[in-house]
């Protein structure tokens, strides 16, 4: 693959920029996916005859972008193109603003603007029905990252419950909601909840590989611990921790809620793991705390686990299907 690199030095394009361009489309097409480890500077350098520098300077440049991620001693990796909330939405102000120029183009006042929009608008609202998803697992940051991902997927409107509230929702889940969902690991505690099992899918979920990468880089010696809002969580996060580093086995919990502990517990850490968007069950005390940690130059990891690629897609489409089947009915 990296022997097509064609490399023109004519001097208007720096070879580290063509380099690392080159590579950035072969991660646009899906050519190098996410946890794909580059080759080597030395290797590349060997494959494409350029300096080894010149490698370095192209992998630095990527790593800049966001595209990749170098752990020393481990290689350089694919972070592909992992789409967060706010990528979304800068995307759809973006297209909004085209819009806009090219209606203020055509000599449109913004009244006259607001005045189509909001009839298209409409339109949409009746084109389209709403699909009323709900999500199951049994910790509440599992939830969280759950109902986040499933806002990227339009025209679904997705609730989150615990596992333990199975019982008191019983008949709301059936009366309710189009789709219900939850991870392979509790799917045969759901289904006997559902009376439709046409209406439940399952996830796989797993860890990100920015987060992946951000644990990778913590030292073996490291005194690392868990802070997080259950011990379910703990759980996950602890056995995939276990295939990624030694500190691994040392690991111990701390629950949110006690932060004269959490005080005393940081104290003795040189890294912490948070669940992400951990500031959702912490108190201020607590987010403060944590703050002061990361600004004494410890390391705090976001603890980020998604939907795998294929479940996302299957869960995609079961939307899809919901949304035909109340078209035709």
């Amino acid at each position: 693959m990296f022997s097509k690199i064609r490399i023109d030095e004519s001097g208007k394009v720096p070879i580290y920029k063509q380099i690392g361009d080159y590579i950035r489309q072969q991660i646009a097409k899906g050519e190098l996916e996410a946890g794909y480890k580059l080759p080597t500077v030395r290797d590349l350098a060997g494959e494409i005859k350029v300096s080894m520098g010149t490698v370095k300077h192209a992998y630095e440049y990527l790593e800049d972008l966001g595209a990749v991620e170098m752990v020393q001693g481990k290689g350089t990796f694919v972070l592909g193109q992992e789409e967060d909330n706010s990528s979304r939405k800068d995307r759809a102000m973006a297209a909004m603003d085209e819009m806009f120029h090219k209606l203020e183009r055509l000599g449109f006042t913004p009244r006259e603007m607001e005045i189509y929009v909001n009839l298209k608008l409409k339109g949409l609202e009746e084109k389209y029905e709403v699909v009323k998803v709900a999500a199951i697992d049994c910790n509440p940051e599992t939830l969280q990252i759950i109902q986040k991902q499933l806002m990227q997927i339009g025209y679904a409107e997705t609730a989150v419950f615990s596992l333990g509230h199975l019982p008191e929702i019983e008949e709301r889940l059936n009366s309710e909601y189009d789709i219900i969902l939850t991870t392979s690991t509790h799917y045969a505690e759901v289904e006997p909840y559902v009376k439709n099992p046409q209406k439940l899918g399952m996830m796989a979920t797993m860890p990100s590989i920015r987060t992946v990468i951000k644990l990778a880089k913590i030292p073996e010696n490291s005194n690392v611990g868990i802070v997080c809002a259950s011990d379910t969580f703990s759980r996950v996060a602890r056995d995939n921790c276990q295939v990624i580093g030694e500190w691994a086995d040392r690991l111990e919990t701390m629950l949110f809620g006690q932060p004269q502990k959490l005080k005393s517990f940081l104290r003795k850490k040189d890294a912490i793991i948070v669940p992400e968007g951990y500031e959702a069950f912490a108190s201020r005390e607590e987010k403060e705390m944590i703050k002061a940690f990361e600004n004494k130059g410890k390391t705090v990891v976001s603890y980020d686990y998604k939907i795998d690629k294929g479940s996302f897609m299957y869960v995609e489409a079961l939307i899809k299907k919901c949304i035909n089947k109340k078209r035709s009915s």
